[in-house]
């Protein structure tokens, strides 16, 4: 069952779209991750969810109700932003306290209390109840804000980048804990991030949004396995997809750098495709790397190398094109180093050059 339903929602501002035609569902008990850069929509998907802004065309569902158009108070939401918006005037119980007090949530005293130690203590943040906003640190505010929207057990929670201003350690530990929450308390939350990292972690799909459209839903195996757009290479994978501009020949893809062409037959490639400009796609991990030459490989360049601690991110430049990939510290390549790579064309995704959607449909041979 689906607690919200976005249906073909648009919003412009300053005739500038901000969401073009938003379609997304969100299944009750679930964690749908909006992942997407800045600017891609995200937060105003959130807030009209929130009735904060209205938009220009669509409808947005909650529990089954058109709620498009009704006042946001009566939405049963609750939102936690990127800036916590906790109230400096306020005492940390009291800033939790603040829904339950509102004239559509009023609760009597002894409830008020239960539910704002229960949230406190969900959170590990029950020693700070006394305390004043401007005397936390920055994950304990944090935590207050995500206790104050936990505290009214809601239809549905709204998470806008909660944790992108803490440090690496906390988001970890807070992404954990979030998880944990959900599950005990069977809350249903569409979580807006830019953090593919936190995304994965977190989230049991992943909806990828850009220049106010979604581009694709799916659980990350999902859209590992069939991208169906050059935006979700972009916006999934550490490091991301490796993409290469190319052409459709009669003999496969061209590659400007490559030592052969990609055989069209394993890219499944359609017959009207040929002699079109297109984006080849591979991800890093299918990507075979030697610091010997080998036979039919393709000759690159050590460009960069990044110590990771377990591992390192290397970038191999060919031409005037590079891609990232993660390697073992054993692997002998240093900067300035040659190397050989090989690209499998049965793990190798075609895109269009102008449109960016997936040329070659289906699971590419050798990928379930």
């Amino acid at each position: 069952m689906a607690v919200l339903e976005i249906e073909n929602v648009t919003k412009a501002y300053d005739r500038k779209a901000a969401l073009d035609g938003v379609e997304l569902k969100v299944e009750k008990g679930e964690i749908l991750a909006l992942l997407g850069p800045t600017g891609a929509g995200k937060t105003s998907t959130l807030l009209s969810v929130a009735g904060l802004v209205s938009p220009d065309s669509g409808r947005i569902l909650i529990g089954g109700e058109d709620v498009t158009r009704s006042d946001p108070r009566l939405r049963d939401v609750a939102i936690v932003f990127e800036g916590f918006n906790l109230l400096p005037v306020l005492s940390v119980y009291e800033n939790i306290a603040f829904p339950l007090r509102s004239p559509i949530y009023q609760e009597s005293a002894s409830e008020v209390d239960a539910r704002v130690r229960k949230a406190a203590q969900d959170l590990k943040i029950g020693h700070l109840l006394d305390r004043q906003i401007d005397q936390l640190s920055g994950g304990e505010r944090q935590r207050v804000a995500v206790a104050r929207a936990l505290v009214r057990s809601p239809r549905l929670y709204l998470l806008d980048e909660p944790l992108s201003a803490l440090d690496l350690k906390l988001r970890e530990s807070l992404r954990l804990e979030l998880r944990e929450l959900q599950q005990r308390h069977d809350a249903t939350i569409l979580y807006a991030t830019h953090d593919y990292h936190g995304a994965a972690a977190i989230a049991d799909r992943i909806a990828l949004i850009d220049g106010g459209k979604i581009i694709q839903v799916g659980t990350l195996s999902e859209l590992l396995d069939n991208p169906n757009h050059v935006s979700v290479g972009r916006l999934i994978g550490s490091p991301s997809m490796a993409l290469f501009n190319g052409r459709i020949t009669r003999n496969g893809v061209e590659v400007k750098g490559f030592s052969r062409p990609m055989p069209g037959a394993g890219l499944k490639l359609q017959a009207e495709s040929s002699h079109r400009d297109v984006t080849l796609g591979i991800w890093p991990e299918d990507i075979a790397l030697s610091a010997n030459e080998k036979h039919g490989w393709h000759r690159g360049d050590i460009y960069a190398t990044d110590f990771r601690g377990l591992d390192r991110a290397i970038q191999v430049k060919f031409g005037d094109q590079s891609y990232r990939k993660v390697v073992p510290l054993d692997v002998d390549l240093k900067q300035g180093d040659a190397c050989w790579f090989d690209v499998p064309a049965s793990s190798a995704f075609v895109f269009d050059k102008e449109s960016g959607t997936r040329l070659n449909f289906g699971p590419p041979v050798g990928r379930s």
